[in-house]
């Protein structure tokens, strides 16, 4: 299966971040005031305005879930989709506010990775944009304080990030901005595993110039970026997976390694690189179809030139 570079034409970045900064401050000042549970269904009417004003993002969705649960999405389906989306982007606010106790948090497979952990100074974390990646932050404190930074494109939720940052300052330290070029990036991510710090990956989605391999995901070819296990290749670091599911009110964690030390050999380079993120892919799947609603990417996921 041979690698490809996708243009981006018709990226997920060409599409503009979703809210105004005072709408931002409005729902951070709301969660302050009212909490979580009040919160989630104040947000109601937010979801329908984006429903309506959100045409790609709404068309993206029908299709997804018309994949995911085996038959024609509904847009009643589209709208809980909407809402779950909205849910989880509000959780943000509690989670960087360091109010972790308020949201129902379930680590499963924890202690098949604290293994790996006790015995790696540092690694590699993929994690999808399914449920909250922020209530999967929440494992490091569970593995012994490890420091974990996360590899991002800052521009692209530039807003939000700010606002954040403001709530909590220690935040722009965990983050590892992906638009900084190829070079500052690939020392970034040096510098930060050999100074014994876990890096994470967004691994479901790709930005332009990014190596990809084709992997089949809910029933037709996707592109997946390979760049996460050539790095941890090159390290002979070890690749974990969070997988976040929506849970009722809160999230489940799903933790699960997926290899204890990558190699890619020379001679199998091509085919161990693809077993790697074709065993990613299918764990995502999994994971995708037991919490439909929870995972995010609003935009046409199987076209190649996304």
């Amino acid at each position: 299966m041979a690698e490809h570079s996708p243009n981006g034409a018709k990226h997920w970045q060409s599409r503009p971040e979703a809210g105004s900064t005072g709408g931002l401050k409005f729902l951070m000042w709301l969660a302050g005031k009212i909490g979580r549970a009040p919160l989630r269904i104040a947000l109601y009417p937010v979801a329908l305005y984006f429903f309506i004003v959100r045409g790609p993002e709404r068309q993206a969705s029908r299709a997804y879930l018309s994949r995911v649960l085996g038959k024609p999405a509904t847009y009643r389906d589209v709208m809980q989709h909407f809402v779950c989306f909205a849910q989880v982007a509000a959780d943000r606010f509690f989670f960087f506010a360091g109010h972790v106790s308020d949201i129902p948090v379930k680590f499963v497979g924890a202690e098949e990775v604290q293994q790996v952990v006790d015995s790696h100074n540092s690694g590699i974390f993929l994690a999808a944009h399914l449920g909250s990646f922020e209530a999967a932050r929440v494992i490091g404190p569970q593995l012994g304080g490890i420091d974990l930074r996360i590899v991002l494109d800052q521009q692209f939720s530039g807003r939000f990030l700010q606002l954040m940052t403001e709530v909590n300052p220690e935040l722009a330290n965990s983050i590892i901005d992906s638009e900084q070029g190829a070079v500052a990036l690939g020392l970034t991510i040096k510098d930060a595993l050999r100074e014994g710090t876990w890096v994470g990956f967004l691994a479901d989605r790709f930005r332009p110039g990014d190596r990809t391999l084709p992997i089949n995901f809910l029933g037709a070819t996707a592109p997946f970026p390979v760049g996460p296990y050539i790095i941890a290749s090159t390290f002979k670091a070890p690749v974990i997976c969070t997988f976040c599911r929506l849970s009722g009110s809160g999230y489940e964690v799903h933790c699960e390694v997926l290899s204890n030390h990558v190699k890619l050999p020379r001679a199998t380079r091509a085919q161990a690189l693809e077993e790697l993120t074709t065993q990613y892919v299918e764990r995502l799947e999994h994971h995708v179809r037991a919490a439909p609603f929870g995972w995010f990417n609003f935009f046409d996921f199987w076209a190649d030139d996304r």
